[in-house]
This record gives C-alpha cells, sequence and structure tokens, in this order.
C-alpha cells in the first residue's frame, strides 16, 4: 500500500485539471443518515447545485412510509433539488421483482422516480438484468439514473444509465484507479467517483485527478469507517462550490 506522502506525490504529478471539467463537478450526496437524527445535515443537502441526494431510508424503502424522511425529500424539492432512491441489485443476484418492488414503494411512498441502483454488476452478463430494471424505471417516470459499480464496468452500460459509478473506495486506493480510454472520449457528467478517507488538506488534490480522469460528478469526504456516508464531509461546502 502507498503511504500517505507517496500517494499524494503520485496524485499531484497527475493532478492537472482537464478543459473539460474546467467549471468544477457536480456532487452526488449518499445520504445515509437519518433526517430525525441528523435534521440540520439535511437542511445542508437542500441545494439544487448537487446533482442529487440518495435517499436511503432502511437499505432501501423501508417496509412502511416514514413521514420523516417524507419531509425530507419534500423540503429538497421545494428547493428545486434532485432526490434518488436507493435501490440494492446485489451485482444482478438480487430478484427483479423485488427491485421493482422497491421502485413503486419509493414513488408511491415519497414520491421519487429517479433512482441510484447499488452493487450493480460491471460485466457483461450483468447487461440484460439492467436493462430490465432500468427500462421499468423510466417506464415509471425516472428521468436520471445511476449506476454504482464502484469499478470501471463494461462500456455497454453507458447507454442505459446517465450517471455510472466508477470508482468507490478509499483515498489510498485512488492513484492507481487508472481509467480505461474509452471513458476519456465521453461526457464527464457520465461518470462518478466516490472517495472516502480524504483529509480536508487533500480535497483539492483528489479533485483535480477526479478532473484528469474526466471525471465530472464527485463525493469526497473525510469520513471513513462501515459507514463514511453517515454524515457531510468537514468541507461540503468547498466541495459543492467546486
Amino acid at each position: 500500500m502507498l503511504s500517505r506522502r507517496n500517494m499524494l506525490c503520485a496524485m499531484s504529478a497527475a493532478a492537472v485539471p482537464s478543459p473539460a471539467c474546467a467549471l468544477g463537478p457536480r456532487v452526488i450526496v449518499p445520504a445515509y443518515f437519518a433526517p430525525h437524527v441528523r435534521p440540520g445535515l439535511w437542511e445542508r443537502v437542500c441545494d439544487a447545485r448537487l446533482r442529487c441526494v440518495v435517499l436511503n431510508v432502511a437499505s432501501g424503502p423501508g417496509t412502511a412510509p416514514d413521514p420523516v424522511f417524507a419531509r425530507a425529500r419534500d423540503r429538497i424539492a421545494a428547493r428545486r433539488g434532485t432526490v434518488a432512491a436507493y435501490v440494492d441489485v446485489s451485482y444482478g443476484r438480487r430478484d427483479a421483482g423485488l427491485v421493482l418492488a422497491d421502485l413503486k414503494r419509493y414513488r408511491r411512498w415519497y414520491g421519487v422516480t429517479d433512482v441510484f441502483f447499488d452493487q450493480v454488476p460491471a460485466g457483461v452478463d450483468g447487461l440484460a438484468y439492467m436493462h430490465r430494471v432500468t427500462g421499468k424505471a423510466r417506464d415509471a417516470g425516472a428521468g436520471l439514473v445511476v449506476f454504482n459499480h464502484g469499478t470501471y464496468p463494461d462500456p455497454a452500460y453507458l447507454a442505459l444509465a446517465d450517471v455510472l459509478v466508477t470508482f468507490e473506495g478509499p483515498v489510498t486506493a485512488y492513484p492507481s484507479a487508472e481509467p480505461p480510454a474509452w471513458t476519456l472520449l465521453s461526457d464527464p457528467g457520465r461518470f462518478c467517483h466516490l472517495v472516502y478517507g480524504c483529509r480536508p488538506e487533500d480535497l483539492e488534490v483528489v479533485t483535480a485527478l477526479a478532473r484528469r480522469r474526466n471525471t465530472g460528478v464527485l463525493y469526497i469526504t473525510d469520513r471513513a469507517g462501515a459507514n463514511p456516508y453517515d454524515g457531510l464531509p468537514s468541507y461540503f461546502e468547498r466541495l459543492v462550490g467546486g
């Protein structure tokens, strides 16, 4: 594993901003924390500059509507923000009927049709499954579909989703996450990286490296542990401001 000093040297050497991303990244917020536990943080994500806020009630929509989450969604929508439903597909192993039931609950209980599919397969063998569930989401009104592969997938997935999460992991693994050539020829707004454990003083270096990798959507946090998305990074305003 790279030491932090060597890691930063590697990132700094590569971190020349790309003109395609010169205006700064958009931000997807995996808001995996409850509004009643962290109400102040939910107020901060009521921001139309964000690409979307991922609504995750209980690793999905939960078993019954939760008015606290419904009110949080309404506040974001009132400020012209975008909310996406968290739906786990377990790398294509989860029964598609259960996935579609989750989509239906999010629509009925929270008025959310956009979707953030988590644990999405990356190989060609998962394309048919994702084509089916994404088609149902589109038919039900999804204007934004995000696939979280966590790694670079087969390029055919780009035809199905609006945004592909092509990296998710700790900042120490980020220097070695080199993009394949096909991603450098596409719109940077189609690619997202989720990077955790990034210290405040390293934020600009990591952001610049993402730009060089033609990645126009980001979430970077200094939080870590089992759930690095259980709060917002200490530098949230710097991140959103680009």
